[in-house]
């Protein structure tokens, strides 16, 4: 009859099976952390020099803080969808200019992030117009009974009728998907850039 095993002898098993994590995997867990609040410091603040920062470490080191650093400011790189996302797009997009090398190709793809943003808020303008349009007829039956019951003309601004928010929100998630797909893309070729 086999041996029923203790917890311990289990636990023994399993510790005599695991892996060693290489020194350079340790290292990349200690780092990259540094250089994600190193950039998140460059981005809170005015005139923080990262780069002095960033240089303060020895070789491989360095290169893990700013892995860290850069993908801190690719997350902080989004559709403009207000003047504060703008802002910080281009705080994050100086950030990037600051660590990187080529600043050819890194010049190429902000043209063409540029266009993207511009593109990005026409189209939300123009389908902000069109929804809203098309929204007006929509509730054009619910305002002619009010106009019955008040006795006169009513007007109703469609923006505040309730539902508008909501479905608007749901029409533009349509948008977003799409140009968030297009701006991966982009960031994708950023991460690329020496």
């Amino acid at each position: 009859m086999d041996k029923i095993r203790s917890a311990f002898e289990m636990a023994m098993e399993r510790y005599k099976d695991r892996k060693e994590v290489p020194q350079s995997e340790i290292d990349k867990m200690e780092y990259e952390p540094v250089g994600r609040a190193l950039a998140a410091k460059y981005l809170n603040e005015n005139n923080y020099d990262i780069l002095s920062e960033i240089k303060k470490y020895p070789g491989q080191m360095a290169a893990y803080i700013l892995n860290g650093s850069q993908e801190t400011f690719l997350i902080n790189i989004q559709l403009p969808v207000d003047k504060s996302a703008n802002e910080t797009n281009i705080k994050a997009m100086n950030g990037l200019k600051v660590i990187k090398i080529d600043q050819q190709s890194l010049k190429e793809i902000y043209e063409q992030l540029e266009h993207l943003f511009q593109y990005y808020d026409r189209t939300i303008e123009q389908a902000y117009s069109q929804f809203k349009d098309n929204y007006a007829t929509k509730i054009k039956s619910t305002m002619k009974s009010l106009e019955k019951r008040a006795g006169g003309k009513v007007k109703i601004d469609p923006e505040k009728y309730p539902g508008f928010r909501e479905e608007w929100m749901r029409a533009i998630s349509v948008y977003n998907t799409q140009y968030e797909q297009i701006l991966g893309e982009h960031k994708d070729k950023l991460r690329k850039i020496k």
